[in-house]
């Protein structure tokens, strides 16, 4: 049985699978459905965060010191608040993108009549001509000025209309974080001490030394130490988890902005450079390879660039008519290592060169 028939057959039967349905429509801003997960962890870690800091560790420092603490932490919080709805808010698309009022669908991606979706600065779904450094997105269906990158935690691309928002959430938020750290460790140690000094509340007169509040001034809740010492440790490991991440992008778009790239920019060389450069005087190297068609176009450009909204042949284990046209679009991408340009020519059932 020929081999490469065989694989042909089964790549064919893949493709041809009924595929997901694309979303026709375009999202507004973060608030748009679907809801990201991460974006919904975000606010619940907000807000553990925040309730804990107001209601629970902040009573616990001495007089003075709460109020300054109230006041520093309160004024972080609130500006993370604005910022992030902003953030979230604000719809990063192209002018003549929201000129559109999103009144009409988006159509699907056709690649047998384009190659790409944005050419000479049109984009073929958005149907609108769109700036130099716009790119479509496919998570929001619509074309971002100033792409930057799609940010799951917001639920939303940030482009050049909300990128001050979001980088002055990521710089709220790890001052914030820092504070309530610096709260917790202060707390420890003080526990440690001398825990008196904890107990300077009013509240605290008449109160055993076993006995600690939680929830003041308003709500006074008894409770033991080991309560609170469990909630401490708890939101101190939480603080310092939620730190690594925003930490990271914080120093990471630091060194986009001294190298005056974009997130997408970035990337994007980073793909290039890692193209293996080919010696000189290597000879051109081409063949020609007989694919199956499915609608009108090469089954290999099908599972290589599938329909907006669509997902690619699903994976599966040793899934050999897959890898075989999986083998052959990293073959193209890669310039074939040993030649500085390839033409792969794949066709149906002949030959046609790309």
């Amino acid at each position: 049985m020929d081999l490469c028939s065989w694989c042909q057959r089964g790549a064919l039967r893949e493709a041809s699978r009924k595929p997901a349905s694309p979303r026709h429509w375009s999202r507004v801003n973060g608030w748009s459905w679907p809801l990201h997960t991460f974006q919904v962890v975000a606010w619940i870690i907000l807000f553990i965060l925040a309730f804990t800091n107001f209601c629970i560790f902040v009573p616990l420092l001495p007089p003075n010191w709460n109020l300054i603490m109230y006041g520093v932490t309160g004024g972080l919080f609130c500006f993370h608040f604005v910022v992030h709805l902003l953030g979230i808010s604000i719809d990063p698309a192209e002018t003549n993108v929201r000129l559109k009022k999103y009144l009409e669908s988006i159509p699907t991606f056709d690649p047998s009549k384009h190659t790409r979706v944005i050419e000479n600065q049109y984009c073929h779904l958005c149907e609108v001509v769109v700036s130099q450094k716009a790119k479509h997105c496919g998570a929001c269906n619509k074309c971002v000025s100033d792409f930057d990158h799609h940010c799951k935690w917001l639920n939303n691309c940030v482009g050049g209309r909300n990128y001050r928002y979001f980088f002055c959430s990521l710089v709220s938020a790890l001052a914030s974080l820092l504070c309530l750290i610096s709260i917790l460790l202060y707390i420890f140690i003080q526990y440690s001490v001398n825990p008196e000094v904890l107990r300077t509340h009013p509240l605290y007169e008449g109160v055993s030394k076993d006995t600690w509040l939680l929830f003041l001034p308003f709500f006074p809740v008894k409770t033991k130490a080991l309560v609170v010492l469990g909630i401490g440790v708890f939101v101190l490991l939480l603080s310092a988890l939620s730190f690594l991440l925003p930490g990271y992008l914080f120093i990471f778009h630091l060194f986009l902005m001294f190298k005056k790239l974009s997130t997408y920019e970035y990337v994007t060389q980073n793909r290039y450079q890692n193209i293996p450069k080919v010696p000189a005087g290597r000879k051109e190297l081409s063949f020609k390879i007989s694919m199956p068609q499915v609608s009108g176009a090469p089954l290999l450009h099908h599972l290589r660039y599938p329909g907006l909204g669509q997902r690619p042949v699903s994976p599966c284990s040793w899934n050999f008519s897959q890898s075989f046209a999986s083998v052959l679009a990293q073959f193209s991408d890669s310039v074939c290592v040993q030649s500085e340009h390839v033409p792969l020519a794949l066709s149906s059932l002949g030959a046609s060169r790309l």
